[in-house]
C-alpha cells in the first residue's frame, strides 16, 4: 500500500508539472491536481486514474482549440481555460470524495458512481466548449428563446451532442474494468443529467452581472476595468459552485440508477 501511494505521489507530481508547463493549469491548480491525483491513484491505481486523466487531458486540449474564436468569450466567462485550484476542486472534488469512500468501504463498488461524477463535468465542459466553437443556434434552457453563445443556461444542439459524447468517452475509458453495457448507459445518463442541471442552475441561481460601461452580460465581477452590477442569481453561486453541483448530480444519478436498474 505504501508503494502505491509513493507511486501516486510521483504520478501526481508528473501530471501537475506537465500540465503547468503546458499552461493548462495555474500554480494553485497544479498543486490541487497533484493532491487529487495522490488520492485517486493511491486508492484505485490506474483503474481510477485513467478516467480522470482522460477528462483532464481531452478537456484541456478542447479548451485550447479554437482559441482565436473563443477569445471573444474571455470577458463573458468567469474564468479562463487555464484552470486554477477552484476549477480543479469543482471538477474533481466529488470524484476525489468518492475515491476516499471507496478506500474506506472497499466491499461496495463505487466505481460507476465515480465515473458518473466525471462524466457529468466532462459533458458540461465539452458542451460549453463545442457550443461556443460551432455556429448553431443557442437557446435558453428555461424559455427556449435565442440567447448569445456562452450565456449561462444557454444550450445548443451541437453543445448538447458534444456533451453526450464527452460522457460516453468517460464511460468507455473505464470500460476495461467493468465490461457491462448497463454500467456504460448508467454513467452516460448520469453525465448528461449532471450537465442538464448545470445549465438549469446557470439560468437561474448562478450569479450573472452586467457591465455598467458597455452593458454586456458577464459572469465577471469586473468588466471594462469597472465593477459590474449583479443582474440575477446569487453572488456566492459562481461557476465553480455550479460545476461542483453538476459533478454531485452525476454521481447521485449514477448511484440511483445502480440501485433501480
Amino acid at each position: 500500500m505504501a508503494d502505491r501511494y509513493l507511486t501516486a505521489a510521483l504520478f501526481g507530481l508528473i501530471v501537475a508539472v506537465a500540465a503547468f508547463l503546458a499552461r493548462f493549469l495555474t500554480l494553485s491548480g497544479a498543486i490541487a491536481t497533484a493532491l487529487l491525483a495522490l488520492i485517486i491513484y493511491g486508492v484505485g491505481g490506474w483503474q481510477w486514474a485513467v478516467p480522470i486523466v482522460t477528462f483532464f487531458v481531452l478537456s484541456s486540449l478542447l479548451s485550447k482549440y479554437g482559441h482565436s474564436r473563443k477569445k471573444a468569450f474571455d470577458q463573458v466567462f468567469e474564468k479562463s481555460s487555464k484552470r486554477d485550484w477552484g476549477q480543479v476542486v469543482a471538477n474533481g472534488g466529488v470524484a476525489g470524495l468518492v475515491a476516499i469512500f471507496s478506500g474506506l468501504y472497499p466491499l461496495y463498488d463505487f466505481y460507476p458512481i465515480y465515473l458518473g461524477a466525471l462524466a457529468a463535468v466532462t459533458a458540461d465542459t465539452w458542451g460549453t466548449e463545442i457550443g461556443v466553437l460551432t455556429k448553431g443556434k443557442t437557446i435558453s434552457i428555461l424559455s427556449f428563446k435565442p440567447v448569445e453563445p456562452g450565456t449561462s443556461g444557454g444550450i445548443s444542439e451541437y453543445g448538447t451532442a458534444g456533451g453526450a459524447v464527452g460522457a460516453a468517452v468517460i464511460a468507455l475509458s473505464g470500460y476495461p474494468w467493468y465490461t457491462e453495457l448497463r454500467t456504460t448507459l448508467i454513467v452516460v445518463v448520469g453525465g448528461v443529467a449532471g450537465s442538464f442541471v448545470d445549465s438549469l442552475l446557470g439560468a437561474t441561481v448562478q450569479a450573472q452581472y452586467r457591465c455598467e460601461v458597455c452593458g454586456k452580460s458577464t459572469e465577471r465581477t469586473v468588466h471594462c476595468d469597472r465593477p459590474t452590477g449583479l443582474s440575477r442569481g446569487m453572488r456566492w453561486i459562481g461557476n465553480d459552485v455550479v460545476n461542483g453541483v453538476c459533478a454531485l448530480v452525476g454521481a447521485v444519478v449514477a448511484w440511483g440508477l445502480l440501485l433501480l436498474v
